[in-house]
């Protein structure tokens, strides 16, 4: 059993998760940046874009289809983060990029 001094100075766990803000100079820069034609928006379409429409009629496995769409949708959201980092012409912070 922990005393009430132990309890009074323990660090909660949702102290330590870090405030993530971006920089002050990078908002300054980059306040009147407006992109257009980033491309199409695929998220959530991909696998109804590419498979027969016989495989959606079933309604038992769309659910199954759905977690495929999140995972394929992830690992393209992960190649443009390993793109970001490889370029030297984006900020890695940056999430204008195709």
């Amino acid at each position: 059993m922990a005393t009430n001094i132990q309890k009074k100075t323990s660090v909660s766990s949702q102290s330590l998760l870090y405030k993530v803000r971006p920089d002050y100079f990078d908002q300054a820069k980059h306040i009147n940046d407006q992109y257009k034609n980033m491309g199409y928006d695929y998220r959530g379409k991909i696998l109804k874009k590419m498979t027969s429409p016989e495989l959606w009629a079933n309604p038992v496995q769309i659910p199954f289809y759905a977690k495929m769409e999140n995972i394929i949708n992830f690992l393209i959201e992960q190649a443009k983060h390993v793109k970001k980092t490889f370029s030297i012409a984006h900020y890695k912070n940056s999430n204008n990029i195709n």
